[in-house]
């Protein structure tokens, strides 16, 4: 199955951008073609009507029309989307055709925070509900990610740790299904 990842903060050392490559390992050793996308390919121009998308819009929307399934790995600004990543899909809402409309999507967040960046996963969710997207009703959250995330971005608190793999499943069980 073909899935693109998506996410992290714009920072170095973002503890989102080491879980998606934790996934995108979990997913890679699963055999499915990954494509990922952090740090520099989300920096997009503010979004602007009439102005044409530019080449790392292309690139996403080039992935995600080829996609079965994407993986968002976003941080939790004040309980919200950070701007780098709304600013994303709103490229990719304009371009067509729409990657959209019937997508499965798993939201997934890590903070140092004790909620684990759930509540800006529910942002998310209207977001994409709006676009057609469909979200998956489980997630993958990793509170207190200073302590809880190894070098490698694998969780390393028990519940954590076992939550992925059946959450992965779920994810990849559902897509299979709905675009096969």
């Amino acid at each position: 199955m073909r899935l693109v990842l998506i996410g992290g903060s714009l920072r170095s050392a973002s503890f989102n951008a080491r879980l998606l490559r934790h996934l995108a390992g979990e997913l890679t050793a699963r055999e499915h073609e990954v494509s990922t996308f952090t740090g520099d390919a989300l920096r997009l121009p503010l979004y602007e009507d009439g102005v044409e998308p530019g080449p790392e819009a292309r690139a996403l929307h080039a992935a995600l029309a080829g996609a079965q399934g994407l993986v968002i790995v976003s941080p939790e600004y004040n309980a919200g989307i950070p701007g780098h990543l709304k600013n994303v899909v709103d490229w990719l809402s304009t371009m067509k055709p729409s990657p959209w409309p019937g997508l499965p999507v798993l939201l997934c967040a890590a903070s140092p925070g004790a909620f684990g960046g759930a509540r800006g996963l529910m942002a998310w969710r209207a977001t994409l509900a709006n676009m057609g997207a469909l979200a998956i009703p489980e997630a993958i959250t990793v509170p207190h990610a200073d302590q809880q995330l190894n070098d490698q971005g694998a969780p390393t608190d028990p519940r954590t740790a076992s939550l992925v793999p059946k959450v992965l499943e779920g994810f990849l069980s559902l897509t299979a299904r709905l675009r096969s």
